[in-house]
């Protein structure tokens, strides 16, 4: 990271206060959380019934987690969409943010940014 312009999803990072980065920071602090971008580091998306078998929790206590992380913009949700032949609405998909994505391998490396 370079100059004053760098972000870390969007909080700036060479001149951001202290206080907002800590705050981004303790969002993705819970165990349960940080388990959740590190699965979603690794792959491109995922269901959350995927990322429950992956993180080993339950559904619902995943689901809250990822409520949480797409309203602070680190996890992006999409609809799910039908196959036309399995009955029932579609599991919605979850991913990195891009930039998320950008941050992690700007930050851990190169292989965050799958």
């Amino acid at each position: 990271m370079t100059g004053g312009s760098d972000t870390l999803l969007g909080v700036a990072t060479a001149a951001a206060p202290l206080g907002a980065l800590m705050g981004l920071l303790h969002g993705i602090a819970d165990p349960v959380r940080l388990g959740l971008v590190r699965c979603l580091a690794e792959r491109e998306e995922a269901t959350a019934a995927e990322l429950s078998g992956q993180c080993q929790a339950s559904g619902p206590t995943i689901r809250r987690h990822l409520e949480a992380l797409v309203a602070s913009g680190v996890v992006a949700e999409t609809a799910g969409v039908t196959d036309g032949v399995t009955p029932g609405r579609p599991a919605a998909r979850f991913s990195l943010s891009p930039e998320a994505r950008e941050s992690l391998a700007s930050l851990f490396g190169s292989s965050a940014a799958r």
